[in-house]
């Protein structure tokens, strides 16, 4: 007759074939004479422990969805990412001026989705909004050629503002050419930090 063992406990494996069919097959069940398999190692074998002579509660493991992409340990095949893009910050002021073009210089083929701008004030003047034109290396990201508020897309808080920009390759700067909507005056200043999101492939 049949004996069916669990990998649970600590006892020797009796009529277990942990190399052949029992082990090879489909681990979801147990077999005949067989183990049930505990995991996966990097590369796929699998992992199987010792066999308690009763039936009860058993442990499986897989691997999870985020290492699906590992052709072997070690290797991984090409995968999509969701990264930011550093544009980097600037303050504009009097002396410093009140126009500026954040860009970022990509490494990867990239598709932009979320921009994020940070902006902090100093001075009873420093209340313009950014206004800008967000390109593509030479492609105007937007439907018409006036400034937008890139604060408004741009705000971190801002729920379900999301863009489809054009994809780009390695070596395309992604540009935004911006200018406040009120000057600054004296001593004040408006300081500006530019991220965009997006998807690569790496």
């Amino acid at each position: 007759m049949a004996r069916h063992f669990e990998v649970i406990g600590d006892d020797d494996v009796e009529g277990a074939d942990v190399m052949g069919a029992d082990v090879m097959g489909d681990f979801s069940n147990t077999y005949d004479g067989g183990v049930r398999v505990l995991g996966y190692d990097d590369d796929g074998t699998a992992i199987v422990g010792k066999a308690r002579h009763r039936r009860g509660p058993s442990i499986q493991l897989s691997k999870p969805g985020w290492r699906n992409s590992q052709l072997a340990p070690g290797v991984i095949a090409p995968d999509q990412g969701l990264l930011p893009l550093p544009m980097g910050s600037f303050t504009y002021s009097v002396a410093n001026g009140q126009t500026f073009t954040f860009q970022g210089q990509l490494q990867k083929p990239f598709r932009g989705e979320r921009l994020l701008v940070s902006v902090v004030r100093t001075g009873t003047t420093a209340v313009g909004r950014i206004m800008g034109q967000i390109f593509v290396g030479s492609d105007l990201a937007a439907l018409d050629v006036p400034q937008l508020d890139i604060q408004q897309i741009g705000d971190p808080t801002a729920f379900g503002v999301r863009l489809t920009m054009k994809p780009a390759q390695p070596g395309v700067f992604i540009r935004i050419v911006t200018s406040l909507s009120s000057a600054i005056t004296g001593t004040d200043t408006l300081f500006a930090t530019v991220t965009l999101l997006g998807r690569l492939i790496h």
